[in-house]
């Protein structure tokens, strides 16, 4: 049994809610959701890409796209649609913002550090109405939440200094993923997060992990290995922000999410094992 749509957009796990992929059909919208160990198989056609819909901010809700509009590879989501959000992340490089983010950004924000591992830390904002989901969907291994205030602008305001301090206000992909593909020793990243943070004088935060959350309750201590052109297949072993992890031949393989969104997929439970090369052995 298979299951076909457009990808509209991937939610994390986080406490006590499973993570799934929110898939689109004749415009209406279901949840795939994701446990731990089920068989699954990813079936993507990258050949066209289509509008992802738009948010609702104040609601915390998707939307799809009424016009079936594609678009080009660079954009998530159509003009039109991106209207209906009327949002601007980016919205302390502008004057003009729309009424909705005006009442939106007027409503408290908290200020976070997270931690990817391998001494990458990044700083950033969130509306506490989401809670810590901002926080979850990255994919922060470790995080501390520094400051809370009564609106965006002022939360931007601590962001600004501490990215002035040096800290990053963006992670890539590319690096998150990098801090799965060795074993990762919580203690001694905690340790290295923690010396940032006393760079930063906040040594005294309450810091968080989502190492085993990420992972349904147990990080297994193993390294993870982007699919690359693999078939993508296995058992659900963990989703680290919106990087699938699926255990497939005893070993553990990754692939993002966010680069599904827009196109159809066909998700299946046919596992197609793949061949473990030998580990090479030592001379010594």
């Amino acid at each position: 049994m298979s299951t076909r749509g457009l990808v509209i957009v991937s939610r994390p796990i986080v406490p006590n809610a499973p993570p799934y992929l929110l898939l689109g059909t004749n415009k209406s919208l279901h949840k795939y959701i994701l446990s731990k160990d089920m068989p699954m198989s990813l079936t993507v056609d990258y050949h066209t890409k289509y509008c992802t819909g738009w948010y609702d901010i104040n609601a915390h809700k998707n939307h799809a796209c009424d016009n079936d509009a594609q678009v080009d590879s660079s954009y998530d989501s159509c003009f039109v649609c991106r209207k209906k959000t009327d949002f601007n992340p980016a919205f302390y490089n502008t004057t003009q913002i729309s009424q909705k983010q005006a009442i939106y950004n007027d409503q408290p924000h908290s200020v976070y550090i997270a931690y990817f591992g391998n001494s990458v830390a990044k700083v950033g904002i969130m509306s506490d109405s989401r809670g810590r989901e901002r926080l979850y969907e990255q994919g922060a291994m470790l995080y501390v939440v520094i400051g809370s205030y009564s609106n965006a602008t002022m939360a931007h305001n601590l962001e600004q200094r501490l990215i002035q301090k040096g800290l990053k206000n963006s992670v890539t992909k590319k690096q998150k993923a990098a801090a799965y593909e060795s074993v990762i020793r919580i203690a001694d990243e905690e340790h290295v997060f923690l010396e940032i943070l006393k760079n930063l004088g906040y040594e005294e935060s309450k810091i968080v992990s989502n190492l085993d959350m990420f992972f349904f309750g147990l990080y297994p201590k193993e390294p993870i290995e982007p699919f690359g052109n693999k078939p993508m297949s296995g058992h659900v072993a963990g989703v680290v922000g919106r990087y699938l992890v699926l255990q497939n031949n005893d070993r553990y393989y990754g692939v993002w999410l966010t680069d599904m969104f827009g196109y159809r997929v066909e998700v299946g439970s046919a596992i197609t094992m793949i061949d473990r090369k030998p580990q090479q052995a030592s001379l010594f």
